[in-house]
């Protein structure tokens, strides 16, 4: 697990970024608990783009200051970020800020004072940048659980010289290798950008119907609301245990039990897909619902469309979508690149309205293109299939079929 942890030490920009001209962002974090930092502590600072893809992740060493604690580090002039920051102790990230809207602009930039809030993490998986890519790593005993979109790979150790790899049963070119503070993912024989850990994020959602209950987990605590909200009852949040690859919360003292299973989960009333299948026990019922956010099956990296209404496309005729954690939509009508809006609620999903440039192509092409945009036209949910591909739904009807 120390891997994981590591990997937020600083990254190189890569060739093509140093090439741009830089801005500097700069601030100092803070945090209001009277407690003192060790020598040891690193400040963790992220930067994401509009789509929610990491571009500068750094750690950087403390050496016995205590807050306000100056940090700066240095961007891509032009567009808007996000920033996050931490600061992590013997391995272990212990507070953690909301994100900071960085605007778009070719100057430095003053932060400020960025607010950090005391963290637990959950101990259930963690986010790996890798390029355009973006999964989940989890560990299960002596082997590990790959999460990425909507498919769901389990691996088991595999000796190696140097570093821990892991390798999907049945499939020896599906592989995580972690060395250091780097880690190397290749699927189905397709080798990614080297891979670096993401911040993790600062709250959990899950839910279930009849009768209707959430729960939630932000600032080591957990929150439950069962009966529509008639119910409540708060703990902290414990360490997992692990039950059949399932990880299992029961705060001492608390008539409160969560599990969270990773596995995809379909909310009973309106289809939604979620990340995990999670369970609630208390008051002497077990309660079923689903866990994460649906969005990261989304956005976890650009799909390639090979279906329209059952006909096929045109051969490498390149049809793509990608969904940005801005509440965008972008990719290429097989013609045309097209950019517009996606929104995501507890209902379903919406598309568009969309623009795109204006390049004339062969006359099939074109009418094609004009099919891909009618269909995101009419897209009001999404799901995704037991072999990880994203299915865009209207109606009853499967209107697109894309995948990795």
């Amino acid at each position: 697990m120390r891997f994981v942890l590591s990997l937020l030490a600083c990254v190189a920009l890569p060739v093509a970024a140093l090439a741009q001209e830089m801005r500097a962002i700069t601030g100092s974090l803070i945090y209001r608990e009277r407690i003192a930092l060790s020598p040891e502590a690193e400040m963790l600072l992220e930067l994401r783009d509009a789509g929610g893809a990491v571009v500068v992740s750094e750690a950087l060493p403390t050496e016995g200051a205590q807050v306000p604690l100056p940090f700066a580090v240095q961007a891509p002039a032009g567009p808007a970020f996000s920033l996050r920051a931490a600061l992590r102790l013997d391995g272990q990230i212990r507070w953690l800020s909301d994100t900071v809207a960085i605007e778009a602009g070719e100057g430095p930039v003053q932060a400020g004072e960025v607010m950090l809030k005391g963290f637990r993490p959950m101990g259930f998986a963690t986010t790996l940048s890798c390029g355009e890519l973006t999964a989940e790593l989890g560990f299960v005993g002596q082997g590990a659980r790959l999460r990425i979109g909507g498919q769901y790979v389990k691996l088991v150790p595999e000796v190696t010289a140097s570093g821990a790899k892991f390798v999907a049963e049945g499939d020896p070119e599906t592989w995580v290798w972690t060395k250091g503070d780097a880690a190397t993912l290749r699927l189905h024989g397709a080798e990614f950008p080297e891979c670096r850990a993401a911040l993790p994020g600062g709250s959990y959602r899950a839910r279930g119907n009849e009768p209707g209950w959430t729960l939630e987990i932000a600032g080591g605590q957990m929150r439950y609301a069962g009966d529509y909200g008639a119910t409540g009852i708060a703990a902290p949040l414990p360490e997992p245990g692990i039950v059949d690859d399932a990880r299992r919360y029961a705060p001492e003292g608390a008539d409160l039990v969560l599990t969270l299973a990773p596995a995809l989960c379909r909310d009973t009333m309106t289809g939604m897909p979620y990340p995990d299948t999670a369970s609630v026990e208390t008051g002497g019922q077990r309660l079923t619902g689903c866990g994460g956010d649906p969005l990261d099956l989304l956005a976890a990296h650009p799909w390639r469309i090979e279906d329209i209404g059952g006909g096929g496309i045109i051969d490498s005729s390149n049809v793509t979508i990608a969904f940005g954690r801005d509440g965008r939509v972008s990719g290429s009508g097989g013609c045309n690149r097209f950019m517009g809006g996606a929104e995501l609620t507890g209902e379903g999903l919406r598309i568009g309205p969309v623009g795109a440039t204006l390049m004339a192509c062969p006359e099939a092409l074109m009418m094609q293109e004009r099919r891909v945009f009618e269909v995101l036209d009419r897209v009001d949910r999404f799901d995704v299939s037991e072999d990880g591909a994203l299915l865009l739904i209207g109606g009853d009807a499967v209107l697109a079929t894309a995948r990795r």
